[in-house]
C-alpha cells in the first residue's frame, strides 16, 4: 500500500502542474488584464517561476560535495529561502519587508521544507526496502 502511494504523489504532482500550467497560460491571454481571474493566473505563473529557480539553485547545490548531511540541508534551506522570499518580496505577493511577514514565511517555508524531506526520505527507504527484499529473494534461490 506504501509504495501504491509514494508511486502515485509524484505522477499526481506532475498531472496537477501541466493542467495549472495550461489553465494559467490560457487565462492570462483569455481574461481582461485588471481582472481578478487573471491576477490569480499571473500569480500561479509566478509561483512556477519561483519553483522553477528553487530546482536550479538545488540542482548546483546537489552538485557540490558536502561533508555530512546537515550542512547539506542547511545550506539548501538558506539558499532556497533566501531566493525564493526575494522574488516574492520584489513581485509584491510579500507585501511588506516587516518581521510579521518574515515570521510567517519562515514558518510556512520551513513546514514545507520539512515535509518534502519526510516524503523524500520515506520514498528512498521503500526504494531501498525493495531492493533488499530482492537481493534477499535472490539469494534464497542461489
Amino acid at each position: 500500500m506504501k509504495n501504491t502511494i509514494y508511486k502515485y504523489i509524484s505522477s499526481t504532482c506532475v498531472l496537477y502542474t501541466a493542467v495549472m500550467l495550461f489553465n494559467s497560460l490560457f487565462n492570462c491571454f483569455l481574461t481582461d488584464s485588471q481582472s481578478e481571474n487573471n491576477i490569480f493566473w499571473q500569480s500561479t505563473l509566478l509561483f512556477l517561476f519561483a519553483i522553477c529557480v528553487i530546482q536550479l539553485i538545488s540542482f548546483g547545490i546537489n552538485r557540490w560535495d558536502f561533508k555530512s548531511n546537515l550542512t547539506y540541508h542547511i545550506v539548501n534551506y538558506l539558499s532556497t529561502f533566501i531566493s525564493s522570499f526575494l522574488i516574492f518580496y520584489f513581485t509584491g505577493i510579500i507585501i511588506s519587508f516587516s518581521m510579521a511577514s518574515l515570521i510567517s514565511y519562515t514558518i510556512s517555508y520551513t513546514i514545507i521544507y520539512l515535509l518534502l524531506y519526510y516524503y523524500f526520505r520515506q520514498n528512498y527507504q521503500l526504494q531501498a526496502d525493495e531492493i533488499n527484499e530482492m537481493l534477499k529473494q535472490y539469494k534464497e534461490h542461489l
